[in-house]
């Protein structure tokens, strides 16, 4: 069977499909931020329970259930944009994920209750209980991220899809050799901004530990996601791997400054400097997304032709979007700055 008849045909789009390709990548960059900060510190700090360290765990504990809201709130921009140019790939590839996907729903919840219950009730807990509940709250985000990994992979390779046909029910990418380094390229990258998150947190509440530590995790991790994003880019299909080692302009370019971006972030976090390193995360984190933005259009460039999607020009519904994100991103700027002034843990 060839596997092009199993993608459905694109609606019609309301404008030019490089503004959503835009938002896209801006959205998708403010949500891995923050989860990387959730899932990051959440590790840091169950790691420092089992190190003797309870307070850096009760502090993060304190921040991850608000933390955890907004990650999922502003997570669902980038998947609306996502399925508004790539629908017809990510769509399929949700249906034959089947349950693995719906289970998401089930494991953020766990995750989310699991959260509140350690920050309501840290002091009535014992240390073991504490542990248990911290660690398979972190046990559900890691899971929801394995799946989305999963879905993103699948939608990119048609030809596995095939895979439907055998009769085995839901299944999931595990054939594919991009998928492991793939998930852990977000799950260290996590790692390295959870350890920033730490840092940034200890220098307003001038904890010095707190700011030596996380800046610690911060090198280490990126260090470490170097590998791993080399090992990724190997894993490419070979005409993917020689876009990006010069074929193709855009994403070589994307590659080699994300890259750069990430040797500054390394030189701050050698040099104590949270504010600094900040600024090179975001940096580093847009232009990585740029990167996997351009290995998601060489993928699918062979089954799909944007070029070739009708667009109606009905800009209005546009511009009412533009003006409500303006407005919303502000007041999320507020909110996290509420939320990192919250001493008592009250956030």
């Amino acid at each position: 069977m060839n596997p092009a008849t199993l993608i459905p045909v694109p609606d019609p789009l309301p404008i030019p499909y490089g503004w959503f390709d835009v938002l896209l990548i801006v959205t998708f960059t403010v949500h891995i931020i923050l989860m990387n900060a959730l899932v990051g510190s959440a590790a840091i700090g169950l790691v420092r329970s089992f190190k003797g360290k309870s307070q850096l765990a009760k502090d993060i504990g304190q921040k991850l259930p608000p933390l955890l809201a907004l990650t999922i709130n502003l997570g669902v921009a980038p998947l609306l944009f996502l399925q508004v140019n790539y629908g017809h790939f990510d769509y399929v590839s949700s249906v034959l994920m089947g349950g693995w996907w719906l289970a998401i729903i089930g494991a953020l919840l766990f995750s989310y209750y699991g959260f509140y219950f350690y920050k309501f009730r840290f002091e009535s807990l014992s240390l073991s209980w504490r542990r248990l509940i911290f660690g398979s709250s972190l046990a559900g985000l890691l899971f929801t991220g394995f799946m989305l990994t999963n879905n993103i992979s699948l939608m990119l390779v048609p030809n596995n899809w095939l895979q439907y046909f055998s009769g085995q029910g839901g299944f999931l990418n595990l054939a594919d050799p991009t998928l492991i380094p793939r998930y852990l390229h977000f799950m260290v990258g996590a790692v390295a901004v959870g350890g920033l998150w730490v840092a940034l947190l200890g220098q307003m509440r001038k904890e010095d530990e707190y700011v030596e530590s996380g800046m610690k995790w911060l090198t280490h991790a990126t260090i470490a996601n170097l590998a791993v994003g080399l090992w990724f880019l190997m894993a490419q299909p070979r005409e993917i791997l020689l876009a990006f080692m010069g074929g193709n302009v855009p994403a070589t370019a994307t590659l080699a400054a994300s890259l750069g971006a990430a040797g500054m972030l390394l030189f701050s976090g050698f040099r104590k400097n949270p504010r600094s390193a900040a600024v090179w995360a975001v940096i580093t984190v847009f232009l990585m997304a740029c990167a996997r933005h351009w290995q998601r259009v060489l993928m699918v460039s062979p089954w799909k032709e944007m070029d070739a999607i009708p667009v109606t020009h009905q800009y209005g519904s546009f511009y009412l979007f533009l003006g409500f994100l303006v407005g919303g991103l502000a007041l999320i700027a507020y909110m996290v700055k509420l939320y990192f002034k919250a001493r008592t843990g009250r956030a």
